[in-house]
């Protein structure tokens, strides 16, 4: 090969060397832009209720969608998000992961700080379950969300899915109702000792409704239109 008179020698092995130079540079971006895992985004949101606007947690999965539902064979491997403004731990109601990944605060398993975010990947558990905050009244204030993982039964199957969740919901702070349900005796009046977490505040799991003919067994909404509120502490 020559060039304005002078020749250049270019030998096989240093050709190949240069080749082998330029796979691995190459490569090396490649390795470092390796898709980081789904994220869940504990956050923030606007529901409205009888016309009115509220803002409450949630949490919010891939696309956008509450929560996180997966496919068959799909580990539960997803990196959990704090964008709440305050620190905050999550449960993964129904699965077994390992203790560290559990979502229950503990000895050497801090809550989440603010801003903050945790790697969680493990075998997912089949079935309709949820996810809730472990930490303070966040779950009160309707931190939950659906967690689906579906079986090949599932997959397979020629139906409508369509996915609920029950949460009960008061325009007053969830402190304020907790502070007047324990002042005097540190009891909710009714000789039970008031628990953040017992009951999960009033929320049920999830349901997947797949027939239309289903639910005939779920428990009726009450009558009385003063019943059930939950939270506002009128027929707790």
């Amino acid at each position: 090969m020559t060039h304005a008179g002078h020749r250049l020698t270019v030998t096989r092995r240093a050709l190949l060397c240069a080749g082998a130079g330029f796979v691995a540079a190459t490569a090396l971006p490649g390795r470092a832009r390796a898709a980081a895992p789904p994220a869940l985004i504990a956050g923030t949101r606007t529901i409205e209720v009888n016309g009115k606007a509220a803002t409450v947690f949630g949490i919010a999965g891939p696309g956008g969608r509450d929560g996180a539902v997966l496919e068959p064979g799909a580990r539960f491997a997803f990196d959990l998000v704090n964008e709440l403004g305050e620190e905050t731990i999550i449960h993964w109601h129904g699965q077994t992961p390992p203790a560290a990944e559990d979502g229950v605060a503990g000895p050497g398993i801090p809550p989440i700080p603010a801003g903050g975010r945790r790697a969680y990947d493990y075998a997912a558990r089949a079935g309709t379950h949820w996810m809730h905050s472990h930490h303070g009244l966040q779950e009160q204030r309707l931190l939950a969300a659906p967690l689906i993982v579906r079986t090949d039964e599932d997959a397979r199957a020629d139906v409508q899915e369509v996915v609920l969740i029950l949460e009960d919901f008061s325009f007053r702070d969830p402190a304020e109702i907790l502070a007047g349900l324990t002042a005097g005796d540190g009891h909710d009046g009714h000789g039970a000792a008031a628990d953040p977490h017992a009951g999960h505040g009033g929320m049920a799991a999830p349901m997947t409704v797949t027939d239309p003919h289903a639910g005939h067994g779920m428990t009726a909404a009450p009558a009385d239109p003063h019943a059930g509120h939950g939270m506002s502490g009128e027929g707790m």
